[in-house]
């Protein structure tokens, strides 16, 4: 299998120089990022400056997501991205979860996911997004794993502080691993059992080590 990455809503590059300095196998064929209404797209031009001689960018790399045909993606192992947060986010006012303006954004998430099939996934947003809308509860989330299930993926999840892992801000995020029933991981995961997954032998749990805390009686 090659190790190649998608970064969707890249930013700056978080995704990429994770996966980058994990491994030098790693290599990112494709990225975009676009912020609508900016005149200068600042993010794009630092992405740019640290990885345009390392390939990964087009002329399609810093338009709107919603307007880059499917053909000119290319195929990856993993597709990642930190969709736009604002309207699953406590702080913003009247947000209005995946109806609002950036939450429809992760329909092209989903279209490039059907187009393209990578055997895995890795997202990342807010922890509220749990909770999006505040009007109907999970209702977001729901409609994320259910959509990541009709497409053939096997989903895990978790709320990660960054202050657990060492680092001096409170910052907790969701992630989402998603892995194709294509793939040997998932038959793998099929012989276990759920609380294997979840304990020792899924994604988050064998990188993160949680460990099960017994009370005792």
């Amino acid at each position: 299998m090659k190790y190649t990455i998608c970064e969707l809503f890249a930013g700056v590059g978080g995704f990429r120089v994770g996966f980058e300095k994990s491994s030098s196998d790693w290599k990112t064929v494709w990225a975009n990022q676009w912020e609508p209404s900016k005149k200068v797209q600042y993010a794009f031009e630092c992405y740019k400056s640290h990885f345009e001689t390392s390939g990964g960018i087009n002329e399609f790399s810093n338009m709107d997501i919603s307007k880059v045909p499917e053909e000119h993606i290319p195929k990856h192992t993993i597709l990642v991205g930190g969709f736009p947060c604002q309207d699953y986010s406590v702080a913003s006012t009247g947000a209005k979860g995946i109806q609002g303006k950036k939450g429809v954004l992760w329909w092209e998430i989903e279209r490039i996911l059907e187009a393209k099939r990578p055997p895995f996934v890795l997202l990342e947003n807010v922890d509220r997004l749990l909770k999006s809308p505040s009007t109907q509860r999970g209702r977001d989330f729901g409609i994320i794993i259910n959509c990541l299930a009709k497409l053939g993926y096997a989903v895990e999840w978790r709320v990660i502080n960054a202050a657990e892992y060492g680092f001096q801000q409170r910052r907790r995020r969701t992630f989402i691993f998603a892995v194709h029933n294509t793939t040997n991981y998932y038959k793998e995961l099929e012989n276990q059992s759920v609380y294997e997954e979840l304990q020792n032998l899924g994604f988050f749990s064998s990188i993160l080590m949680w460990k099960l805390f017994q009370v005792k009686q």
